[in-house]
């Protein structure tokens, strides 16, 4: 995308008050020239987010997340620094400048599906009070009337292009209709629905635009349940089931990870209002997105979840510092089949009962140990679980505890584990003697100085990513001397400063220089420090 001139940002800035901002998500409270708040992108009690309407900034004190009117968008609606720039021209009634042909098309495709989600959604919602059989189901499966509006629930008949017919209708476009994935072509190029004889529910975010659906099958001998993710308006990564409903719900307790959207929309009836579900496995920028609300998520584990692999949640909520606890409900039933049979007071306490998802893994890789059974390959069990743990204090304390199980030293079991992760990945070893070797060579042939400049262009680009294009044409990757750091320029070059997540590496200098000034006559220099040892 072309840049976005540097005039309209600051245009942007000024007509978007960052305490009026900070209102939609806090409770905001005036402390002589500041204001205070809980952070809202961080689980905490005490106030220790400042907003400063001088500078129309805010820093937190807690989490040492800070930035401008931008970059709090960025992170109250998931969105990348451009759509955030969109997001506060259209707040105040600002018109966007012009841009590139190719962007135009692409924001044009983007509100053409934002409009037909919407419509596609109007469509779902009519349909579920006509036809008897969804209605025999939703009665079944004891979802009330005012259920069904509330999350506009809604249902795909079982015609070949029903609601392809509607949209055309509509005047929507073939193109725009295929980049909805809500119709798909056939070997003929015929348009065919995507859903069909399903309950449909539709996702909306904070901004309420309808932006993926989820299909559900009322007949057993069908997939349970279809999505809609990647298209012009939404990224499996940003899909997360009624999170517009709890958005304004700040420093809970704990959420509940639902099995699937239905399950979800059950538990909401049921009282519980601090659910979410996702579409499929589990990814890191949703776990991020959740640590903004909460430190603590309860997964019930049932045959309808579909989260992915325990010990991968486990890993990514470990480096998000999220702590996870497992619901384990009788007879593998789900949470809504449990709830129609035993009340919704008899869940809530099955809640209270939720295990530490590590203690229960730990647990079940004991299984058998006292029963003589291959101690070997119990204990390989358990050192998989172990060298899951991303926070060494938190591993410590386990690691301590399954060695004693054992009868060992908590070095011994250090040592399996260790020797564990050797026999697993050899290529993870070369490639830490080649960091190694790397950072050793750096200290001798580099000065301090070249390797400052490399960090701090990193984090600035990451701060001011509209900077990105212009330190580009002039700053080539060859320059960069550290491998690692010259790959994260390449990085962050290509993908316009968006990520899905951070490398940990650039997560690691974003903390280190982040009470650091870093202006343009800095980067400046050290762009020409660069320079100068590449020639």
């Amino acid at each position: 995308m072309a840049s976005i001139p540097e005039e309209f940002i600051e245009q942007v800035k000024f007509a978007n008050d960052i305490v009026d901002l900070f209102r939609l998500y806090a409770d905001v409270k005036k402390s002589g020239r500041i204001y205070l708040c809980c952070c809202p992108f961080h689980a905490e009690k005490t106030p220790s987010c400042a907003i400063y309407p001088e500078s129309n900034s805010f820093y937190c004190f807690g989490c040492h997340v800070g930035g401008d009117v931008i970059k709090f968008i960025t992170l109250t609606e998931n969105v990348s620094y451009v759509e955030a720039i969109q997001i506060l021209a259209q707040r105040s009634g600002l018109v966007m400048p012009s841009t590139s042909p190719e962007q135009k098309q692409k924001e044009f495709l983007r509100n053409k599906c934002y409009s037909l989600n919407r419509d596609a959604a109007n469509f779902y919602y009519q349909q579920i009070t006509k036809n008897q059989e969804s209605l025999q189901f939703l009665k079944a499966k004891q979802i009330l009337p005012e259920t069904v509006k509330q999350y506009a629930l809604g249902y795909a008949p079982d015609e070949q292009s029903a609601l392809y017919n509607y949209l055309k209708q509509k005047n929507y476009s073939e193109r725009e209709i295929f980049a909805s994935g809500l119709c798909r072509k056939n070997q003929n190029q015929k348009f065919y629905d995507s859903f069909r004889k399903r309950m449909i529910f539709p996702v909306v975010d904070s901004r309420d635009h309808v932006i993926a659906f989820g299909a559900m099958a009322i007949e057993q001998n069908q997939p349970e349940f279809f999505y809609t993710d990647s298209t012009p308006v939404a990224s499996k990564n940003k899909i997360i089931f009624l999170l517009n409903k709890i958005h304004t719900l700040q420093n809970q307790e704990f959420f509940i990870l639902a099995e699937n959207y239905f399950q979800a929309v059950f538990l909401r009836q049921s009282g519980f209002e601090n659910v979410i579900a996702i579409p499929d496995k589990l990814t890191a920028q949703q776990v991020n997105t959740i640590a903004r609300y909460t430190k603590q998520i309860l997964l019930i584990s049932s045959p309808s979840a579909h989260y992915g692999d325990m010990q991968y949640i486990r890993n990514l909520c470990s480096q998000a510092e999220i702590f996870v606890r497992i619901v384990s409900l009788p007879n593998h039933a789900d949470s809504a089949g449990f709830i129609r049979n035993y009340g919704a007071e008899a869940f809530r306490k099955q809640l209270e009962q939720a295990e530490d998802a590590v203690q229960n893994a730990l647990e079940n890789s004991w299984n058998g140990l006292d029963e003589e059974q291959d101690r070997t390959i119990l204990l390989q069990k358990s050192a998989a679980v172990l060298a899951g743990i991303k926070n060494p204090l938190e591993r410590e304390v386990y690691l301590t505890e399954t060695a004693r199980k054992f009868q060992l030293t908590p070095e011994q079991m250090q040592n399996l584990m260790d020797s564990l992760h050797h026999q697993r990945s050899p290529s993870s070893r070369s490639n830490s003697r080649s960091l190694s070797k790397e950072e050793l060579n750096f200290s001798f042939r580099y000065s301090r100085k070249k390797r400052f400049s490399e960090e701090q262009i990193l984090v600035y680009l990451v701060r001011f990513p509209e900077k990105i294009s212009d330190i580009r044409s002039y700053l080539p990757p060859e320059s960069f001397m550290t491998e690692s750091y010259r790959e994260i320029y390449q990085l962050i070059c290509q993908n316009e400063g968006n990520f899905s997540e951070f490398p940990p590496e650039l997560s690691e200098l974003v903390r280190k220089y982040q009470e650091i000034e870093l202006n343009d006559e800095c980067i400046s220099d050290c762009v020409h420090v660069l320079n100068s040892s590449a020639k």
